[in-house]
């Protein structure tokens, strides 16, 4: 399998594809985490009053991959980690950076060959209700606007995840009948950052493709955990022009801009069930 079994010569590969897309390129074969060392490399440039060019940091494995709300991604090698790493973005790309990011990875692996891929809000991919990526976002406001958008993707396996229980996961070569090829990793990287870079351009016509990979819908039972670690439940009956979750039980409507969706009981739709807890990376 391309990075599993050799991470010296995909990151090659990697790094070529991403020099066309990004100013600098930096590979690593493992660090704690691309976005923890994303945000060491905005301080550092920060601190010392020089220009970042836009960046990609790319890694072999993580041994502490970061999801919200302190949650970990398990990071083995054999999946996809990086950090794209930029400036000066405009204040409305980077409020709806979670939902680009997610459009960004379901577009690429769709664009591989892969079928039923849909979004758990915001920014969980999954493939047929099984999880095999997931994004994160971080901003920082100053003299200079910078967002590390992390992303990771299980492309030739499908560690348990155990934020709350076990998550269902699958990975991309699970999903290709001929397996994962060296092209099809290169092709997911640049459609990655081909789709992330114009929809920092463009954030509408990303977010519309996002509301339509959106795998909730309108009558939904959803509980999400918030930030403080409440949680709340409620019925979903749509997003904000923002992307934010709005939510009704007892007729009171409730809006909710970040969080993490722990359980969905689908009440409409061709089909019920519900989809467990999935941390992010």
């Amino acid at each position: 399998m391309p990075l599993k079994r050799d991470f010296s010569a995909a990151a090659e590969r990697l790094a070529t594809v991403a020099k066309s897309l990004v100013e600098n390129v930096v590979i690593l074969t493992r660090i704690d985490s691309t976005q923890a060392f994303g945000l060491r490399l905005v301080d550092q440039a920060e601190a010392e009053e020089i220009v970042l060019p836009t960046t990609l940091v790319i890694a072999g494995e993580q041994t502490q991959g970061r999801g919200r709300s302190v949650r970990t991604w398990t990071s083995p090698p054999g999946g996809l980690y990086v950090s794209f790493i930029a400036s000066s973005i405009a204040p409305g790309a980077i409020a709806r950076l979670p939902m680009i990011a997610a459009t960004a990875v379901s577009e690429a692996i769709v664009a591989i060959g892969i079928d039923g891929v849909a979004i758990k809000w915001p920014n969980d991919i999954f493939i047929e209700g099984e999880k095999c990526a997931g994004c994160l976002v971080h901003a920082r406001h100053g003299a200079t606007r910078w967002v590390v958008v992390g992303i990771g993707v299980n492309l030739e396996g499908a560690p348990d995840l155990e934020d709350g229980g076990p998550v269902p996961a699958t990975s991309v070569a699970d999903r290709l009948p001929g397996g994962l090829t060296d092209d099809g990793t290169d092709r997911l990287l640049r459609v990655i950052l081909e789709e992330l870079t114009a929809g920092i351009t463009d954030p509408e016509a990303s977010l519309d493709r996002w509301r339509a990979r959106l795998l909730h819908r309108p009558g939904d039972e959803m509980t999400v955990r918030l930030g403080d670690g409440t949680e709340i439940t409620g019925s979903f009956i749509g997003l904000t022009d923002d992307g934010h979750l709005r939510l009704v039980r007892d007729g009171d409507e409730r809006t909710v801009a970040a969080g993490v969706v722990v359980e969905v009981r689908v009440v409409t739709g061709p089909a019920a069930g519900t989809a467990p807890e999935a941390g992010t990376r």
